[in-house]
């Protein structure tokens, strides 16, 4: 079984990649950890970042945030196991994805002061998450395992029903899972002709944040609006769940807008409260309904 993994220099845009061939897949998954581990600096000396991508046979790419000699070999196998599972179907919970968000989790508590100001301020509202095997779903039809601020987002809340629409965010709808997955591919369907007629080269060994001028698999998006998406970035890194705002003609250009899915709800729910503003818009209550001025 072939394996491959690489590794991007701290000084420069580049990647160094190594691969292999084992005789099963535990042996494969061994030995690319074990490359990984001991790829310190590139072939031309430069020193390269802890961050590591692997590639088990045909399976998905496994990214993370520390594959060198300083990362835990159970915890890297671990990682290359549960999207090994996700990439066969398998349905059972990660470990550390409970069935329900934990109350420290910071998403939990800034959607929860977004959800009081929509109760005590809308005429009606009706708010519903997705259970665990729907997110499980989406991210095997997205490929990968996604942030954790993200899978706990869609278990409090999966889209609203047409009915009681809120206009959550100023110029972008908010997606249920079906959406987000769709959305997703189309882009990659449309930026993939794009990249072909123009002749780019595939974007490998980037991490979150980076800019790359094209649609890449880890963009997940969770709110859009004609041609304008915004995303979690669920590529390897520091910026690892950052949310950027992808642009129709501009792509990625304009670089992450905050942080984490957490910051962004943060501003969201401040501005709510006080009226002042997010994203360049200012929120009123116009007819028991979400309005953005």
């Amino acid at each position: 079984m072939k394996w491959f993994v690489s590794a991007r220099s701290a000084e420069t845009t580049s990647s160094t990649i190594r691969t292999g061939e084992a005789p099963d897949w535990a042996k494969a998954v061994a030995q690319a950890i074990q490359t990984g581990r001991e790829l310190t600096h590139a072939d031309d000396g430069t020193p390269l970042q802890p961050g590591r991508n692997y590639r088990i046979g045909d399976g998905e790419v496994v990214s993370k945030d520390n594959g060198s000699h300083t990362a835990s070999e159970d915890d890297l196998r671990r990682r290359i196991q549960l999207q090994t599972e996700y990439d066969a179907g398998v349905v059972n919970p990660a470990p550390h994805q409970a069935a329900s968000p934990s109350p420290a989790d910071p998403v939990v508590e800034q959607w929860g002061r977004i959800a009081q100001w929509l109760a005590d301020n809308l005429a009606t509202v009706s708010i519903a998450g997705a259970i665990d095997e729907q997110i499980q779903d989406a991210m095997r039809a997205t490929g990968g395992l996604w942030p954790e601020e993200l899978t706990s987002f869609f278990r409090l809340v999966n889209g609203f029903p047409r009915e009681n629409w809120v206009s959550i965010f100023p110029m972008h709808e908010l997606f249920d899972l079906d959406r987000a997955v769709d959305e997703r591919q189309l882009e990659l369907d449309i930026w993939g002709e794009i990249d072909a007629e123009m002749g780019a080269e595939p974007q490998f060994g980037t991490s979150a944040g980076d800019y790359v001028g094209t649609y890449l698999p880890e963009f997940i998006p969770f709110a859009g609006a004609d041609g304008y998406l915004l995303f979690v970035d669920a590529r390897s890194g520091p910026l690892r769940g950052c949310v950027t705002e992808f642009q129709k003609v501009d792509a990625d250009g304009a670089g992450p807008k905050w942080p984490s899915l957490s910051a962004m709800l943060a501003d969201l729910a401040d501005a709510l409260e006080t009226g002042g503003s997010f994203d360049g818009r200012t929120p009123a209550v116009v007819d028991g309904q979400l309005r953005w001025q």
